[in-house]
């Protein structure tokens, strides 16, 4: 049976916690309710004015 001590516990997650990137990436994303003629309809694109080209 394998034993770990508290301190050895404690390292690993204290270099975890140092190791950790935290990158925060905010994407709209919509709905394709209707696609005809090169037009969408689109659900959920707030920002989005009629007639915008959207990627």
């Amino acid at each position: 049976m394998v034993t770990i001590r508290a301190d050895e516990i404690s390292n690993i997650i204290r270099e975890r916690i140092e190791q950790y990137n935290r990158e925060v990436k905010v994407v709209n994303t919509g709905t394709v309710l209707q696609v005809g003629d090169g037009i969408a309809r689109i659900y959920g694109l707030d920002e989005v004015m009629a007639g915008e080209l959207v990627e």
